[in-house]
């Protein structure tokens, strides 16, 4: 968290105005594309890009300042559900010879959960997880329960954290991808602190890191 502090807020709003930028052109290249070439919107995954741009824009405009966290909008969720629809949107924005495997127990305990930023945060972690391997590999997502909490597990093949970015790889603007901003980790790590829950990784040198959110069944 205090890692968290040090980002300005003017700087994080200067950001997502950036991306909104970036967003609205693409959508507006996507939005000409249809006029002159109608038969796109039958093309495979057409609607899920689509789909998932709206998805973007508005989560860019809605997401408050990072220290506002504080009051998630709580509701009911089915957490098999969530994570299917999650995974859709995960093979859609991540594509490649990656593949996929989700473990979902039977009879999962509804959760209380902000859906919007809950996936923001499982987005998160898969797309370092697809990022750490490069083009092809396998992302392995575990959901468990135990202990009065529910645990959803991100396992990645890429070869495990540098150690000398393990102490502080929930800092911000630390990271060691080429062009990465270094937030991704500290947004996921503020959106779980706000559901009472918890962010934790793992890390196998020359095997692969685990990340795993853990969330309360009950919230207080």
């Amino acid at each position: 968290k205090a890692g968290t502090n040090m980002l300005n807020d003017r700087f994080y709003h200067e950001i997502l105005h950036e991306i909104k930028n970036s967003l609205t052109l693409i959508n507006g290249s996507l939005q000409l594309m249809i006029q002159k070439h109608p038969e796109v919107c039958d093309f495979q995954y057409w609607d899920e890009t689509m789909s998932e741009i709206e998805f973007l824009t508005s989560m860019v405009i809605q997401v408050p300042p990072l220290h506002s966290f504080d009051s998630p909008n709580l509701a009911q969720t089915d957490l098999s559900v969530f994570m299917q629809q999650t995974m859709v949107s995960a093979r859609t924005l991540f594509t490649g010879n990656l593949k996929y495997e989700l473990s979902l127990p039977e009879n999962l305990p509804l959760i209380d959960a902000d859906t919007r930023l809950l996936k923001q945060a499982v987005i998160n972690i898969i797309k370092n997880a697809c990022e750490a391997m490069g083009e092809t590999g396998i992302v392995k997502i575990i959901v468990s329960c135990k202990d009065d909490f529910v645990h959803i597990a991100v396992t990645d093949t890429g070869g495990g954290l540098n150690p000398a970015l393990a102490e502080c790889i929930f800092d911000p603007f630390i990271t060691s991808k080429t062009g990465g901003s270094g937030l991704g980790l500290v947004i996921t790590r503020q959106i779980v602190d706000a559901h009472h829950g918890t962010l934790s990784f793992d890390s196998r040198p020359s095997d692969g890191c685990t990340f795993t959110i853990s969330l309360p069944l009950k919230q207080n």
